[in-house]
């Protein structure tokens, strides 16, 4: 039971993700299409398009997504970790070790930037 809400969990997220990207991405076209006009105008429009692109936080929900997939992930590679004990011991300890060195990786890579700021790892 455990491991069927895990991964319904994360095919949610993931399908959620999905929806919010497609919709960020008809918004963010939506902005880049030229309105007909004079310059002046097409400058008028596009700033009234970008302030309200920022007043409705699209950068934030564009910045979100990719962690809303980073958790889905770890909520379904977690759903496969117990499911696949009560498959075999060992297996589950070969798949748990590798998704514990993933794990591992995607933290130091959130905690090298903080430390070197030339470092290029950085995620949201």
């Amino acid at each position: 039971l455990w491991v069927n809400g895990l991964w319904f969990t994360s095919l949610v997220l993931s399908l959620t993700t999905t929806l919010i990207a497609v919709l960020t991405k008809q918004w963010i076209n939506e902005y880049i299409v030229l309105p007909s006009g004079n310059p002046r105008d097409r400058a008028r429009i596009r700033h009234f398009r970008f302030i309200g692109l920022e007043q409705w936080h699209v950068p934030l929900i564009i910045g979100l997504l990719p962690i809303l997939m980073h958790i889905a992930l770890g909520v379904f590679l977690a759903g496969l970790v117990i499911f696949v004990c009560s498959l075999s011991t060992a297996m589950a300890s070969a798949l748990g070790c590798m998704t514990g060195t993933g794990a591992l990786a995607y933290l130091v890579s959130n905690i090298l930037p903080l430390f070197y700021t030339n470092c290029p790892y950085k995620t949201p």
